[in-house]
């Protein structure tokens, strides 16, 4: 499922030029992935924008580091917290 347009990433990041735009769609794709392999409920349409959401700010985290520098935020979970605090309710963890 396709959550956010190259359109509406542009939109939110501010960019106003196609420069970007290859590497925008590698972070969408990217993040649209990564969301769907983090949320194992069957989504409704109801969860649309807390997903849009969480597509749009790891689109974000994905441009601002890039570079994978070692100052780069993390707490050592798979997702930035507001990332996963949106994606959560529709997550049932499972124990291998």
């Amino acid at each position: 499922m396709t959550w956010v347009t190259l359109e509406e990433a542009k939109y939110h990041l501010r960019y106003d030029d196609d420069s970007n735009d290859p590497m925008l769609v590698a972070y969408i794709a990217a993040a649209e992935a990564t969301i769907n392999r983090y949320i194992t409920d069957k989504v409704t349409a109801a969860a649309t924008p807390d997903i849009k959401v969480a597509a749009l700010l790891l689109v974000g985290y994905y441009d601002y580091h890039r570079n994978m520098d070692k100052d780069m935020p993390s707490d050592g979970n798979y997702l930035p917290a507001p990332v996963r605090a949106l994606l959560w309710p529709y997550r049932q963890p499972t124990v291998e």
